[in-house]
C-alpha cells in the first residue's frame, strides 16, 4: 500500500513507513492515564513489548548495511511510524527488504514475550483474518519461534506475523518535509494523550486562520499541521476507470498516515478519493460551501471520524436558511479550491523525481 509506481526504492532518501498491528493483538504501547501532561513528556507507557521494539529499531542498522541508525520513531498501542534513511552506498538494498527483516525481528521478539496458549490463539485468529493460507503452516512455525527447533529439526521458518501483509511509506525529499515528518512522529503520543483526555475536542465548531483567511471548522483541525496536505478536485465528468479518475485514485491510495486530502468532495470520483484515503490510513479536510451554526454536527459516521482525529470540515461561509442554489453552491466551492491550491502543496509521492537526499540535523528520539 502507498508505493510509488515506477520509483527506485534503492534510492538515498529518508523514508516515513507504518507499519499496522494485526486486528485482534494485545497492544504494542499504552497511552499514559494521567489528567496532566506527563513531567517527562513521555505520554507513551514503556511496556515490554515497547522496550523490546525500541531495542530492536535503535540496534537495527549495526546489522544491516545500506540503512543509517534510526534515531526517530513512535510505537503507537497499533501501529509503529518509523523514519529509516537508505545510504548512499553500493551495498544498499531496497526499502522493502529493510522494512521485512524489521517486522520479522519485531515479531520474533513479539511472540517471546508472549508464549502462553492464549496468545498462540490470539495469533491463530488474527493470521486467519489476515492471510488465511498462512494457517496451513502456523502451527509448526509457531512451536519453532516460541521454543526453538531440535538439533535434528529443519531451521526454524519466519515467525508468525504480528503486521498488516500492507504497509505505507512517504518519501521525504526535502529539508522542509524531514522537520514535518520527524515532528508528525515525535508528537504522535500527544497527540493520542489529548485525544484521549479530551473527546469533545474534535466535535465542536470554532474559528481558526489557515491559508490567509478565517475559517469555520469542526473537527481535527490540527490535520492542518500534516506532513502532507493533497489538494483532490475531480471533474464530474469523470468515469470511473477513466485515465484522470485513475491517476486520481491513485494518488489517494497513496496518502496514507501523515497526509491528508484536501477538497469538497463532492463529485463521485471525489467521494471515490475520499473512501480510498481512509483505506490508506490517511485523513480528509472536508470544504463545504454551507456554513454551520456552534451545534452543528456532520452525520454519524463522519462525526466518529471526526472523534477520531481523522476528519475536518472547513467552511468560510455564514450558516443560511434553505438550500444553495447550483450557481451559489459551485462559486463557493471554486473559492475554497483556489484559495486551499494555492496554499497547500503536494509534498512527495506524486512523481519519481525529486531533489537530493534530505538531512536529519539534531535528530534524537
Amino acid at each position: 500500500m502507498g508505493r510509488l509506481p515506477g520509483f527506485d526504492y534503492k534510492r538515498p532518501f529518508f523514508y516515513m513507513v507504518t507499519l499496522k498491528k494485526l486486528p485482534g493483538l494485545p497492544a504494542f504501547s499504552r497511552v499514559v492515564a494521567s489528567e496532566e501532561p506527563p513531567a517527562d513528556g513521555r505520554y507513551l507507557e514503556a511496556t515490554p513489548e515497547y522496550t523490546a521494539f525500541s531495542r530492536i529499531i535503535r540496534s537495527f542498522a549495526g546489522k544491516w548495511r545500506g540503512i543509517a541508525p534510526i534515531e526517530c520513531f513512535a510505537i503507537m498501542p497499533d501501529h509503529i511510524h518509523l523514519l529509516l534513511k537508505i545510504e548512499d552506498t553500493p551495498d544498499r538494498l531496497a526499502l522493502g527488504k529493510y522494512v521485512y527483516q524489521l517486522e520479522k525481528a519485531m515479531a520474533r521478539e513479539y511472540w517471546e514475550l508472549r508464549v502462553d496458549g492464549t496468545a498462540r490463539a490470539t495469533l491463530s485468529e488474527a493470521a486467519e483474518r489476515a492471510d488465511g493460507s498462512a494457517l496451513a503452516t502456523l502451527g509448526a512455525e509457531q512451536e519453532r519461534v516460541l521454543h526453538g527447533a531440535e538439533p535434528s529439526a529443519p531451521k526454524p521458518g519466519p515467525p508468525a506475523p504480528v503486521f498488516e501483509r500492507e504497509w505505507h511509506d512517504w518519501i521525504v525529499k526535502k529539508d522542509g518535509q524531514l522537520a514535518a515528518f520527524t515532528r508528525y512522529i515525535r508528537e504522535n503520543g500527544l497527540r493520542a494523550w489529548r485525544r484521549q483526555r479530551n473527546r469533545r475536542f474534535f466535535t465542536t465548531v470554532r474559528d481558526i486562520v489557515f491559508a490567509g483567511r478565517t475559517w469555520h471548522a469542526y473537527g481535527n483541525e490540527e490535520l492542518l499541521d500534516l506532513p502532507v496536505l493533497e489538494p483532490f478536485r475531480c471533474s464530474r465528468s469523470w468515469r470511473e476507470g477513466g485515465p484522470e479518475w485513475s491517476e486520481a485514485i491513485g494518488r489517494a491510495e497513496r496518502t496514507g498516515p501523515g497526509g491528508a486530502g484536501v477538497g469538497t468532495f463532492m463529485s463521485a470520483c471525489e467521494k471515490a478519493c475520499g473512501n480510498a484515503i481512509f483505506k490508506a490510513g490517511g485523513s480528509l479536510v472536508v470544504l463545504t460551501p454551507d456554513g454551520f451554526p456552534p451545534r452543528w454536527h456532520p452525520t454519524r459516521n463522519k462525526e466518529a471520524l471526526c472523534a477520531e482525529g481523522r476528519m475536518l470540515f472547513l467552511s468560510l461561509y455564514e450558516p443560511q436558511a434553505g438550500k444553495l442554489d447550483n450557481a451559489t453552491l459551485y462559486r463557493r466551492c471554486h473559492e475554497m479550491g483556489d484559495l486551499i491550491g494555492r496554499m497547500v502543496m503536494p509534498l512527495q509521492n506524486s512523481g519519481p523525481d525529486g531533489t537530493g537526499p534530505a538531512t536529519l540535523a539534531g535528530a534524537r528520539d
